[in-house]
């Protein structure tokens, strides 16, 4: 049993270090045990990965004699790792959480509670939104050109890791909103810098997605609009100080730019009228 710790409460380094260890090892355990529980439920899991593929692609095939047996060893681990994420947030809350004070304790708190709810939301909206319109799609249109064999580990690994992509990503409007509470970034700076989000959005969706346009487009779009949904709600949260002093800040920045404009403008405007006429040449 892990020892809680108070804001009150003086720790030393190695202190800290034991208490990190013992929270490692409170998870390890608990993914460790439902990696069990998926293992002896695999054929259950992975007929509900299968469910979202076109019936005509329904049967899939293998081409290594190990193939199935670390397909479901792959699967039952991700699926402990996604059971186990509500026990790891809230561990990760509670080895941070004494460092902080009592307002900054809620916030992380709800953040905590939050975060599992969008985490699973992810999940669910990939899986059955976001899989059977790609799959389809993808399948199909590769059919009408070619014989299509899918492998057991090649889609269940599509599968599996689109599914913790989108439960990640998911996490995008908390994160905003956490940061922009604690003063970090602020809600003017994202509207100004919204369309570097919007290609940083396309970006990440490449890093976490398969190599293919229309997964990458698939999380992409999704994931700038919770962007735009984080910016909305992080104004809720915001410091009105903090925001009117970026504002007061960002219009000072664009008046001294106008001014060196203006500046340099009636700096050359002078230069040419100071520069001496040609003499022209006799014939």
């Amino acid at each position: 049993m892990v020892k809680s710790v108070k804001f009150t409460d003086k720790v030393s380094l190695s202190g800290h270090l034991i208490e990190l260890k013992d929270r490692l090892i409170i998870v390890g355990l608990t993914v460790i045990g439902f990696f069990g529980l998926c293992f002896y439920f695999r054929e259950i899991l992975l007929l509900w990965l299968e469910d979202p593929l076109p019936p005509q692609f329904s049967h899939l095939t293998f081409i290594s004699p190990t193939e199935p047996f670390f397909t479901a060893m792959k699967v039952c681990f991700m699926g402990s790792l996604f059971i186990s994420m509500p026990l790891i947030l809230y561990h990760i809350w509670e080895f941070v959480a004494p460092g902080l004070k009592v307002k900054e304790r809620k916030v992380t708190m709800l953040f905590v509670f939050f975060g599992t709810i969008f985490f699973l939301f992810g999940g669910i909206f990939c899986y059955f939104l976001v899989l059977p319109l790609g799959l389809k799609f993808l399948l199909i249109f590769g059919s009408n050109y070619w014989k299509m064999e899918v492998t057991i580990g090649l889609y269940l690994s599509f599968v599996v890791k689109l599914i913790l992509a989108f439960a990640f990503a998911f996490q995008t409007p908390l994160i905003m909103i956490l940061l922009t509470k604690f003063g970090v970034v602020n809600t003017i700076k994202m509207r100004i810098y919204r369309k570097w989000a919007f290609l940083a959005c396309f970006a990440l969706s490449a890093v976490l997605t398969p190599p293919d346009i229309i997964t990458q487009l698939l999380l992409g779009f999704p994931l700038f609009g919770l962007y735009e949904f984080g910016v909305l709600v992080s104004r809720a949260f915001e410091d009105p100080k903090n925001r009117e002093a970026a504002l007061r800040q960002i219009l000072a920045d664009r008046e001294a730019k106008r001014a060196r404009q203006e500046a340099a403008a009636a700096a050359t405007e002078k230069a040419k009228k100071k520069k001496p006429a040609k003499k022209k040449t006799p014939a």
